[in-house]
């Protein structure tokens, strides 16, 4: 026993080296930039000022969390207060007196890996705590389950004996197994014997998913009792956030209504200033009641956070996240019969070492063949080892069953009910190696399947080189992107939603270029009348956990990039490629450049796998079928045209001539342009750019801007995007097709990108 202490001590001091390392990248140099403007200061608070900001794309950022604010070359740390759709309050830590015009926030909650390593360092003083983590991390523990079964048990109630009786339970759950069928039935089977339990999982969506299972089996089977099942901390689920009785906030409030009508009363007046000083008319009297208002919120949920406390000492099961376990008191100094970790291949070894402490026994379920923890001090061994791989790794669980070992405590769900056989044929094989197989539940997606584009087809490839499509980078962050990819993804998109389909995502490897994507999704689809639908846009990372029944999957690279990028050809590229396949139920769109992925990727790469099988299967889509697609102008703000067509001509034409406050031109190579856009050019008074690989003859209000590479395109007065556009005397691939946009937010993204 003391060199099983001595040993978790061990593990415990290089968890928190690896954290500190962490925590210390993230403070002064991580995080995700969002751009906000229109900054207004509200009032202050001690040396700190609270700021109203517009942002332009969704944060599901809890208030509280630590930021940093870019404004201009300046940073500084501060805190949000609130979101509320487009407007965000942040309190920055120092005086700020003037309007701020552009600012970027930064978001990494790095004061979550401060508190894990502070809940980790009071372990070392539990000897019980210690023994657990023991038997978490050693996958050899004891199994006692199998002398209280009966024989001939099914996998769902074996499942059910091993969380009652054995340490750890790990079950290998690959998408669409059950294995939220699997937890829940256990969270139910807990509950019904009077067990407490709590449920955590790396991502809110996670947790969601499970409790909304639980209370829907209870409410079905007449068994829900107010206040026994109590999903904690933040979500933006629908139907969790109107259920009166799972979310701890309005279960307070429900008992309390005079808090309920002071919180209403409060926000709306709050709501009221807010739109004042957002229209430029608030007074410094309204800006001190907006102050007031914000205290006595602060007061009032102060009281309510007393309350919470007593709601979850009392609750069966609790729901919350792993971050939520470590950094709040309610959680933390609680003990339960049983611990359920979901989605562990993206969570942190440590956390859910720590999570391992709060129960008698745990449940940790997830799968190595999706995508591992995000960490980005990659210069720290510790940081590499600990915060880099899963636990299924870390364990050795996965090279036991790469060597053909069999493990007691380890559960493989095998049978895959979410994709249609045509999208899970591949992963099947290639990632699973015939462990996983098809369900007879699968053939109901065919009704997806017949869905446009692409009717009766489940698994798509398109070839983006029909629309000549260029990958790029942003000048920041070096992020790529591709406009033309992008275009593609939102007219299939559109297809899909006027043919019917309502649950749909565009899944893509790169940040810029899930930027890029939501923000043209809301400035076309947003303007339709199918805004409302809850239409999924991310990069691959942030989708895993989630499933569509169409899936959009934009692989992005092309020319002029030399290769792929990291994210596509990695030692974890078979698990993103995996992750990004498995979101869909019924069709699978994937946009690639195939002559560039099969030119420029090993053989035994997994992308170049996945596009040489639907090659080989004929997945891949025809010219003619892909011009169908865009044969239909579905939105005015987005409009094809044949290259070669009257309507091209007049359009782009007239918008050229009728250009009035400023034009750009994205050109590589500028002698390239043809003789009648030149001449027009010539004739343009408003100021002029040229964005281009080569230099041009200079002219009144005309400036250059050289880049080493261009993606063709026309911007004109800030408010109209031509994609496409014909070259002339140039040998590269031509677009058969041009595409004009009206997307200011679009051309404002790209200018960033730019860097101009």
């Amino acid at each position: 026993m003391i060199n099983q202490i001595i040993e978790v001590e061990k593990l415990i001091n290089e968890w928190q080296l690896a954290l500190e390392a962490e925590r210390n990248y993230l403070k002064f140099h991580g995080g995700r930039g969002y751009y906000l403007s229109k900054g207004t200061p509200l009032y202050e608070i001690g040396q700190s000022t609270v700021v109203l900001f517009k942002v332009y794309t969704e944060l599901f950022v809890p208030d509280g969390t630590p930021v940093r604010i870019k404004i201009e070359n300046q940073e500084y740390q501060g805190e949000i207060l609130s979101t509320k759709g487009s407007q965000i309050e942040i309190k920055i830590n120092d005086s700020i007196k003037s309007n701020i015009p552009f600012a970027e926030l930064f978001s990494e909650p790095w004061e979550l890996l401060d508190q894990l390593s502070e809940r980790l360092e009071e372990i070392k003083d539990y000897r019980m705590k210690q023994t657990r983590i023991m038997k978490l991390m050693n996958t050899n523990s004891k199994v006692n389950h199998l002398e209280k079964m009966k024989k001939g048990k099914s996998q769902k109630n074996e499942l059910i004996f091993r969380s009652f009786y054995n340490a750890t339970t790990y079950i290998w759950g690959p998408p669409g197994t059950g294995k939220s069928y699997n937890l829940t039935n256990i969270i139910l089977k807990h509950y019904e014997k009077n067990k407490t339990v709590l449920v955590i999982a790396h991502s809110n969506a996670a947790v969601d998913v499970l409790m909304k299972n639980v209370v829907s089996q209870l409410e079905e089977k007449d068994q829900w009792k107010s206040g026994e099942i109590v999903r904690y901390g933040y979500t933006k689920d629908e139907v969790l956030l109107q259920h009166a009785d799972v979310l701890s906030s309005k279960l307070v409030e429900s008992d309390n209504h005079s808090v309920q009508n002071d919180l209403e009363n409060l926000d709306e007046r709050k709501h009221s200033m807010l739109n004042r000083v957002k229209r430029g008319i608030a007074s410094k009297g309204d800006l001190s009641e907006l102050s007031k208002i914000q205290s006595k919120l602060n007061k009032i949920r102060s009281e309510v956070r007393e309350k919470e406390k007593e709601l979850i000492d009392e609750a069966k099961v609790v729901g919350t996240t792993l971050s939520k376990c470590s950094i709040d008191p309610l959680i933390y100094l609680r003990q339960f019969d049983l611990v359920i970790v979901d989605e562990i291949s993206m969570a942190y070894t440590p956390q859910i070492a720590f999570a391992s402490t709060l129960g008698k026994r745990i449940v940790v379920c997830g799968d190595f063949k999706q995508l591992p923890p995000i960490a980005s001090c990659y210069q720290n061994n510790y940081v590499k080892k600990w915060l880099q791989e899963d636990l299924f790794h870390h364990t050795g669980i996965v090279q036991k069953i790469e060597n053909g070992e069999t493990l007691a405590n380890l559960v493989l769900l095998n049978k895959q009910r979410r994709m249609h056989p045509s999208i899970s044929g591949f992963t099947n094989k290639e990632v699973y190696h015939s462990l996983v197989e098809d369900h007879s539940s699968v053939k109901k997606r065919e009704v997806i399947s017949k869905h446009r584009p692409f009717a009766m087809e489940a698994n798509n490839l398109i070839n983006s080189q029909f629309m000549n499509t260029f990958a790029m980078k942003d000048s920041i962050t070096n992020s790529r992107y591709n406009l033309g990819n992008a275009i593609i993804a939102i007219q299939c998109l559109l297809t899909s939603i006027v043919d019917g389909i309502e649950s749909i995502g565009i899944v893509t490897p790169y940040r810029a270029q899930a930027k890029l994507l939501s923000i043209l999704q809301k400035e076309i689809i947003g303007k339709t009348k199918y805004r409302h639908l809850p239409i999924q846009i991310a990069t691959v990372h942030r989708f895993q956990g989630s499933e569509c029944d169409v899936i959009i999957f934009d692989s992005v690279d092309t020319k002029p990039q030399a290769s792929p990028g990291l994210l596509l050809t990695d030692r974890n590229s078979e698990r993103l490629i995996n992750v990004a396949l498995t979101r869909a139920k019924g069709k699978f769109i994937h946009i690639a450049d195939t002559n560039f992925v099969k030119r420029n990727t090993n053989k035994k790469n997994t992308f170049h796998k996945l596009v040489q099988y639907q090659m080989d299967q004929e997945y891949d889509i025809t010219l003619g079928d892909f011009s169908k697609v865009l044969s239909k102008n579905i939105s005015k703000r987005l409009l094809f045209y044949k290259n070669e067509s009257s309507d091209f001509h007049l359009d782009f034409i007239n918008d050229l001539t009728n250009v009035k406050k400023r034009l750009i031109v994205c050109m590589p190579k500028l002698s390239d342009m043809s003789s009648e856009i030149r001449r027009i050019i010539n004739t343009i008074q408003c100021p002029i750019l040229f964005i281009s690989e080569s230099y041009y003859e200079n002219q009144k209000n005309w400036k250059f801007i050289k880049k080493d590479h261009v993606q063709q395109c026309f911007m004109i007065d800030d408010e109209l995007l031509w994609y496409g556009i014909t070259q002339e005397g140039t040998s590269t691939i031509q677009s058969s097709y041009s595409a004009r946009l009206q997307c200011p937010l679009t051309i404002q993204t790209l200018r960033g990108f730019i860097d101009y």
